[in-house]
């Protein structure tokens, strides 16, 4: 987002304001907005967030499944309506990883994450600004680090888009 103050003919520009909030909630209650996870390209929702969301929202998982599988997915998300015939939730498939694993390594994308929450951002603006709500996308299993790897992707997407995130910690 951009502020700008015009003062005795100085013109100052105010960059890169912070608009990520974090919140104490489960992901997983969200009622109203786009709930945005990451997934991998295998047709595995078996863990972490997305195994919440599926057992929460089956549809998620149905729609997941219906989608093709492989590396041609990285950096798309994916929304799935949750209360038919409304536009008041949705969750966003983001394919953040091309494979899933458990032994610590890095199996998240930044570009991926970049690309899909990019996408997420662009269809809140078509939806009447609905809010997205994410938990720390990547991090976990993905194995990123938030302040490192994802955080700046968030902030940057965040400021040109002129959008707000809002990340579930609990």
């Amino acid at each position: 987002m951009f502020l700008w103050c015009v003062a005795l003919n100085v013109t100052y520009s105010i960059l890169n304001l912070n608009m990520i909030e974090y919140i104490k909630k489960n992901v997983i209650t969200v009622e109203m907005g786009i709930v945005a996870h990451g997934v991998n390209c295998q047709h595995r929702m078996g863990s972490g967030v997305a195994k919440d969301i599926r057992a929460r929202w089956p549809i998620v998982y149905d729609e997941y499944m219906k989608m093709p599988k492989g590396a041609a997915m990285l950096g798309t998300a994916h929304l799935v309506r949750i209360n038919e015939g409304q536009d008041d939730l949705f969750v966003a498939n983001c394919y953040t990883q091309q494979f899933y694993g458990y032994g610590g390594g890095a199996y998240a994308n930044t570009k991926s994450i970049a690309d899909s929450l990019d996408q997420v951002a662009k269809h809140s603006a078509i939806l009447s600004d609905l809010p997205i709500f994410m938990p720390r996308i990547g991090c976990g299993l993905g194995g990123l680090d938030w302040e490192r790897d994802v955080e700046p992707i968030i902030n940057e997407i965040a400021n040109r888009r002129h959008q707000e995130f809002f990340v579930c910690d609990l």
